[in-house]
């Protein structure tokens, strides 16, 4: 390794000037060197070798041509540069073993002597070519690499860059080594930086690159990629074009090392001619050497000639009357110059044609030619120049276009143009003046605002900029108020240029006011004109393609600034043809960074302390009534309404306009920059900013909202996330100062983060649900509503789902009234997704409306409407399922989730998600992990949301919450009835935001169900102060339900999680135990406010109280029985004081879902019995304001899912008792007008119900009431099915059953009557022997009592005329209960009205209509009415009068027994008979007045 040490210092050192001169000089003249033959070689170099030297060259040991070398180097180091014969010398070193030499450490100096010949002498390229091919074999070679390396860039400076490296490209892809192929690769890319680009023939190198590209080792391909990077630093963006063919997967490796070499300039060449040059032709090589190198980098893209190819046919086309021809012609150019890439500057007859199109009637056309224009910009380079006037002023007339999207197409071309040629093209002469003359205020605005940013880029400009000054004063005083506001932008620029006096002098020709005014704005202008930017220095101008940014590049520019104005010649073509935002934000980010660094060099410590300065100040500037302002302007139309699909150029215009008044400059310039990093930094400000500047945020809360519905559509993630961060804070922000959302900010911002929760990533979906959670605290749910319903229309069926999703979890919180415009069409539309061809669409919707079977119950069914066959069965089992699961979902499922301690300001979040999680889509997710535990994974993560924080929470969120006020709590825990703690005033912070009452009360309600106890302690005992004062108490009205919901999560809170903490004190639990049935009492106290708690609100309310009364863990605490005694105090407020529709409906709904579910204790269904028992005690005086309607629909229901069968299955017999109290009861205040009360039951055949009323209202008369033969045979073809499937004597044992029950004694008897008239040799008699005497001769009574009122029966219809058609009855399966009876009118009458006439004709018989009920069981066999419903007024008749026949009858055989008394007294047998016969006579004439 000593050696080449040595040789390394003599490379650059000691050569003079005259040196240099000389091998400029031979350069110029320079020329391959003859070849000579090899014996001229030896005699050549024996002359200035020693002689041992010359002969030990191919000896056979190692040690000796070791020797040889060292002595060879020492020569060569001594030799003048004059004097050395370098080909001799490297054709000794070639001689055998030459190239193929097998040591080494000869090896390695053999090359190092090569690199030092390549130095020191006039190295030919003759003698180049002897040595190549032998590097070019070694430099892959692990030991000699780096030596054939340091080589070849030896020669590479004695014979020029671009040789060599052909000859070294052309070498090692003509052999088959990878290894060799890559480290050439490798070496061009770093020979590439140290000599720069200058005269590289690209067209060349792109084959070898091409081919190294395919080769099938990764190493090659890799350091091909590496020179495409190097390359791109000096060619630019175009160079991509040459590799648009290749597979996508190895375009996207390429574009990724592009974007590394983004950001970067190429460095300073250190290498080649100019190194030696002397000091004093320094400066004047360098100064001309970037433009060469510029010029040379266009010279080398090899450019095709097209013109060929613009044939006469193809120009006739394009301007062919028909539009499909014309748009085939255009297809035809894009094709050409898509193919063609690089494009020589004569393209015949196609400006004209082209010209032509761009007024072309039909705007797709114009557009598709503003796209052809772009490519020929960039295909052309900066030979466009040429086609100026005739192409690119046409281009600035479209500016004035109508369409905003044809302007836009207009303005990108125009700029891409701008970026070949540079600006001189564009100002020289009249025609942009003229442009700017016409009075189209489009034209103008667009025209203006392209000057305002290209004229600050430039150092100078022609003189006839003057021409434009005149129409730009006339665009001051123009009537569109946006042509004025561009033209006062551009007017710095204008003067920049100018100067102030030559613009002073044109208003010379103005109207004397208008003079004024434009002086004023002149002097106005003045004091913000910015500076020329600086000339380049010569260090960091590089050879760019001949764009015009770089010639204006900032001397002292932050490392961004400069690329990002130099390194775009042109974007990327795929870019192109979008009209893009990206060159003209870098414009205006140049243009700002211009004015900051205006003085160049001079005074950098001055701009730098000015741009400190600028920093420190607020970003958010106040401005007294912008909003107001900026929501008139949108109402009076003088802005655009924030209302798109994809945002245009104009909204971001206009945007910035708006934000030019209140936000910073420079976090503008951030704001607006083209590079997703600056909207970053932006992001990061705005966070930092945002607790101290919180009058400035809400001041320009609209435009900072707008702001971020554009990056909604930016596609860089990490912006989204930043901007999603921002949102959450700023949210929780707004909540705390109790700001409310104004329409106009809604309406530009929700739709648009809707439409991001359909986002394929997870965790922006979850963070876009969290700020739609937070926004319901600044922004009524009720109005958020129509927005996420919205939502659910879209496309993307994630966002569909989530949008559902969302829906349930608002009506979960916030009860029905948020579904907007009406629940019954919001529930439709809901419904229709029930199809959905997604599953996860299809899950949502599904949830969503069991979610409001929850709180509203099956009400549900009648606001859906008609859904299909398929979607309703879907329906009614995930109904049936959510009903099955068990109440609290499975804690290990809880335990396996990590917990994550979040920060939030509110748990409204917890509050609303909760309740959703809990009852619509958790519990499924504890289904399908019940059934199926190895799916558990696969339980989507909708179902998933919060559960960790609702029910794993163990008190370890930290909510940062506005400071509530403190109070003592003592009082609350006296014994049993919570006495009332001393009356307080409402605490004044309450009376402070009762201006804003509903939002406070909102507030509060959702810490009460905050997993922090304190905080829950708190909200409990402000709302407890609010209920206990009657004036304060209405306040809560409207926000019942809403509290109720709070209330009950936190009682499952509680129970399934802070009972479960060891930790946590138990005191601590059972104060907040307290203060929850403290308030609970305070609240049912208060009648009219615990009426507006709904159904499905009570039933979870009751479920929780039931479930807390039987916690055994609470039970074991010191003051457990205390809290048990409360609820129970709690539990009977609650029945007593809520709607009772709604509570007697919530506890039938409960008793149904505790007997179907598994994991239901008995105990519970037990409780909830209890209270329905209490519920039917207080009926006599509630039955009024019942809905009987919904009681019944609810009663079958549930005997729908419970039929008499199943019920009999139960373990205990307390449900069908309760049941059947429940309608007797109900039939017993009612009578037969229960039976007007089924309107709500769809189809009545589904259950029981209309049949056991039926039954009941038989019973509940004194007598049965007939039935005709027909239906006699019907019961008895019953009884005939029911004793083919049963055994005989089941079936009697069953009847038996029946006669020895107090309640179905008659119904027992009525059925043993029939069964024997059926199977007349039937044998009861084994049933009877076992009995009492009493029992046999009850039962043959009943019987014979039956017997005599059924014949009675039938004698009285034949006697009196009536015909049994014209008998209506009761029959379990008539659809309709009451029939119209024979009235003239043809009107329905209701049973009622018989039963009033019937009472009549009681009194004129002298009964007593009072003890109707107290009539003695076996007389009757209807001691107490079993249930009301009843037949027709005839039948009621009759079976009046087979009773009195009867108790004559009974008098007559003197059958009577201490039982058998009248209620009526002493009737005797004449009075009766003599009663009958009156009867009879009145009831003919009653029918004959009928008649």
């Amino acid at each position: 390794g000593g050696p080449p040490k040595k040789g390394k210092p003599a490379a650059p050192g000691g050569v003079g000037s005259t040196g240099t001169k000389n091998k400029k000089g031979l350069e110029t003249k320079e020329i391959v060197e003859p070849e000579l033959s090899i014996e001229v070689c030896e005699e050549k170099a024996s002359a200035v070798l020693p002689p041992t030297c010359i002969q030990l060259l191919d000896s056979s040991n190692w040690k000796e041509r070791l020797a040889c070398m060292e002595e060879f180097q020492k020569a060569v180091e001594l030799m003048d540069r004059t004097e050395m014969p370098c080909q001799a010398l490297v054709r000794m070193l070639a001689k055998k073993p030459g190239w193929k030499e097998t040591n080494f450490q000869v090896m390695q100096m053999k090359l190092h002597i090569v690199a030092l010949i390549a130095q020191k002498g006039n190295f030919s390229k003759t003698s180049a070519q002897i040595v190549l091919d032998g590097l070019v074999d070694k430099i892959g070679d692990v030991k000699c690499g780096n030596n054939a390396k340091e080589a070849m860039t030896a020669i590479a400076e004695a014979c020029m860059l671009p040789w060599t490296a052909e000859q070294v490209m052309s070498m090692a892809f003509s052999q088959k080594n990878p290894k060799n192929q890559s480290e050439t690769l490798n070496w061009l890319s770093n020979a590439i930086k140290e000599f720069g680009f200058s005269g590289l023939n690209v067209k060349a190198f792109i084959s070898n690159v091409k081919t190294a590209l395919a080769a099938t080792n990764p190493a090659v391909r890799t350091a091909a990629i590496t020179l495409l990077g190097v390359m791109y630093l000096y060619v630019g963006p175009s160079l991509r074009m040459f590799f648009e063919d290749e597979k996508p997967a190895l375009l996207s490796q390429i574009d990724a090392e592009f974007e590394k070499m983004q950001g970067q300039s190429p460095p300073a060449p250190t290498r080649g001619i100019s190194k030696h040059s002397t000091s004093g032709t320094d400066e004047g090589e360098d100064g001309d050497e970037p433009d060469d190198g510029s010029n040379d980098v266009v010279d080398l893209l090899p450019r095709t000639e097209i013109s060929d190819k613009i044939t006469s046919e193809l120009v006739s086309k394009i301007g062919d009357k028909n539009w499909k021809i014309r748009k085939e012609g255009l297809d035809e150019v894009a094709g050409i110059i898509n193919e063609a890439k690089f494009i020589q500057p004569n393209i015949g007859e196609l400006p004209t044609a082209l010209k032509g199109r761009l007024n072309d009637s039909n705007k797709i056309l114009v557009q598709q030619t503003l796209n052809i224009l772009q490519q020929l910009a960039v295909a052309m380079g900066p030979n466009i120049k040429q086609h100026v006037k005739n192409l690119g002023i046409p281009i600035i007339t479209v500016l004035g276009d109508s369409k905003n999207n044809v302007r836009a197409a207009a303005l990108a071309t125009v700029s891409a143009w701008a970026e070949q040629t540079g600006m001189k093209e564009w100002l020289e002469g009249e025609d942009l003046s003229e442009e700017l003359k016409k009075e189209n205020p489009f034209l103008r605005q667009e025209l203006l605002g392209w000057l305002a940013e290209k004229l600050p880029t430039l150092r100078s400009t022609p003189t006839d900029l003057i021409l434009c000054v005149p129409h730009l004063y006339s665009c001051l005083e123009d009537r569109n108020g946006d042509v004025r506001k561009k033209a006062q932008d551009a007017l710095p620029f204008f003067m920049m240029h100018l100067g102030y006096e030559k613009m002073a002098k044109a208003t010379g020709k103005l109207k004397p006011t208008s003079k004024d005014q434009v002086l004023a704005m002149l002097e106005k202008a003045k004091a913000n004109m910015p500076a020329k930017p600086a000339a380049p220095t010569k260090a960091t101008s590089k050879p760019m393609g001949g764009s015009a940014p770089a010639k204006f590049q900032p001397a002292s520019g932050p490392a961004e600034d400069s690329v990002s104005s130099s390194a775009e010649p042109k974007p990327d073509p795929k870019k192109a043809k979008a009209p893009g935002l990206s060159s003209k934000a870098k414009l205006d980010n140049l243009k700002q960074y211009i004015q900051m660094s205006a003085q160049g060099k001079k005074v950098p410590s001055k701009t730098s302390l000015k741009e400190d300065e600028d920093k420190s100040g607020p970003i958010f500037i106040v401005v007294p009534n912008g909003k107001e302002q900026r929501v008139k302007d949108e109402k009076g139309l003088k802005v655009l309404k924030w209302n798109f699909t994809t945002p245009r150029d104009e909204y971001i215009e206009q945007l910035k306009t708006q934000m030019s008044s209140c936000v910073a400059k420079w976090l503008q310039d951030e704001m607006f920059h083209s590079d997703f990093q600056h909207h970053n930094k932006a992001l990061a400000v705005m966070v930092d900013h945002l607790e101290s500047e919180k009058e400035g945020v809400i001041g320009c809360l609209d435009l900072i909202l707008k702001w971020l519905t554009l990056r909604f559509f930016d596609t860089n993630t990490s912006v989204l996330m930043k901007a999603l961060e921002y949102l959450k804070l700023l949210f929780t922000l707004l909540s705390e100062e109790e700001y409310h959302l104004t329409e106009n900010e809604a309406s530009s911002f929700i739709p648009y983060l809707v439409v991001k929760v359909g986002e394929p990533k997870d965790v922006i979906r979850k963070d876009v649900r969290a700020i739609l959670n937070r926004m319901c605290l600044v922004y009524p749910a009720s109005k958020m509503f129509p927005f996420i319903m919205e939502g659910t229309k879209s496309k993307n069926s994630k966002q569909r789902a989530e949008c559902l999703e969302e829906l349930g979890c608002l009506v979960e919180s916030y009860g029905m009234n948020v579904c907007q415009p009406t629940p019954g069409k919001a529930l439709k539309e809901i419904a229709v997704h029930i199809g959905d061809r997604d599953n996860a669409v299809r899950n949502a919707a599904l949830n969503t409306i069991v979610t409001v079977y929850n709180v509203h119950g099956d009400q549900v069914f009648k606001l859906i409407g008609n859904l299909s066959e398929k979607d309703m069965s879907m329906l009614e089992e995930r109904i049936k399922r959510s009903a099955k699961r068990p109440s609290a979902a499975p804690i290990k499922q809880v335990e396996e989730k990590p917990q994550r301690v979040q920060n939030i300001s509110s748990n409204a979040n917890m509050l609303r998600k909760g309740p959703a999680e809990d009852m619509s889509s958790k519990l499924n997710q504890a289904r399908s992990m019940s059934g199926h535990p190895e799916a558990a994974q696969m339980v989507r993560r909708e179902f998933q949301l919060d559960l960790d924080e609702i029910e794993n929470d163990n008190g370890t969120v930290r909510c940062e919450m506005p400071e509530l006020v403190q109070h003592k709590l003592d009082d609350i825990f006296e014994p049993v009835l919570i006495p009332e703690p001393k009356i307080r005033a409402v605490s004044p912070h309450f009376d402070d935001m009762h201006s804003n009452t509903a939002s406070t009360i909102n507030f509060i309600i959702s810490q009460v169900a905050s997993g922090d106890i304190n905080t829950s302690i708190q909200a409990l005992t402000q709302i407890d102060e609010v209920l206990r004062q009657e004036d304060k108490a209405e306040a809560m009205s409207g926000h019942i339900d809403q509290f109720l919901i709070a209330t009950f999560m936190q009682l499952r809170l509680i129970y399934n999680t802070h009972m479960a903490d060891e930790k946590l004190e138990k005191d601590e639990i059972i104060k907040l135990y307290s203060c929850i049935i403290g308030n609970m009492i305070s609240l049912f106290q208060i009648e009219s406010l615990a009426r507006e708690a709904s159904t499905g609100v009570l039933k979870d309310l009751m479920h929780g109280l039931i479930t807390l009364m039987l916690d055994s863990r609470i039970e074991d605490l010191e003051e457990g029985q205390q809290v048990i005694r409360s609820v129970n105090l709690l539990v009977v407020k609650v029945l007593e004081k809520s709607d009772q529709t709604n509570i007697l409906s919530a506890l039938l709904v409960l008793l149904q879902d505790s007997l179907l579910a598994t994991a239901s204790s008995p105990k519970f269904s037990e409780l909830v019995m209890k209270c329905l028992w209490r519920m039917v005690r207080l009926l006599p005086d509630t039955i009024n304001s019942i809905n009987l309607d919904r009681i019944l629909l609810d009663i079958h229901i549930f005997m729908k899912v419970f039929p008499k069968e199943k019920l009999k299955q139960c373990k205990s017999e307390f449900p069908i008792r309760t049941l059947k109290t429940l309608l007797h009861t109900l039939c017993k205040l009612k009578g037969p007008k229960i039976l007007d009360h089924l309107t709500m039951i769809d189809n009545k055949n589904e259950s029981e119900l209309e049949a056991h009323l039926c039954r009941m209202m038989k019973h509940s008369m004194d007598q049965t009431g007939s039935k005709s033969d027909k239906e006699t045979e019907k019961g008895a073809s019953r009884i005939d099915e029911k004793s083919s499937k049963a055994k005989v004597n089941d079936f009697l044992a069953e009847i038996f059953k029946k006669i020895g029950s107090k309640e179905n004694t008659k119904e027992g008897l009525a059925e043993l009557y029939e069964y024997k008239k059926k199977y007349s040799d039937a044998d009861i008699e084994p049933f009877l022997k076992n009995s009492s005497q009493f029992f046999q001769s009850y039962v043959e009574r009943g019987l014979r009592v039956i017997e005599m009122e059924r014949e009675g029966k039938g004698r009285i219809s034949t006697s009196t005329g009536i015909s049994p058609q014209m008998e209506v009855t009761c029959v379990p399966t008539s659809t309709s209960t009451v029939s119209s009876i024979g009235n003239t009118n043809g009107e329905e009458v209701g049973p009622s009205v018989y039963l009033e006439r019937l009472k009549i004709l009681r009194q004129r018989c002298g009964l007593d209509n009072t003890k109707q009920d107290d009539r003695p069981p076996l007389t009757s066999l209807l001691s107490k009415p079993a249930v009301p419903t009843v037949a027709s007024s005839t039948d009621m008749l009759h079976s009046k009068l087979s009773q009195l026949r009867e108790s004559r009858e009974q008098h007559q055989h003197s059958d009577l027994d201490s039982n058998q008394t009248h209620s009526s007294g002493t009737v005797t047998s004449s009075s009766s008979t003599a009663n009958i016969d009156d009867l009879k006579k009145r009831l003919e004439r009653i029918k004959s007045s009928r008649k």
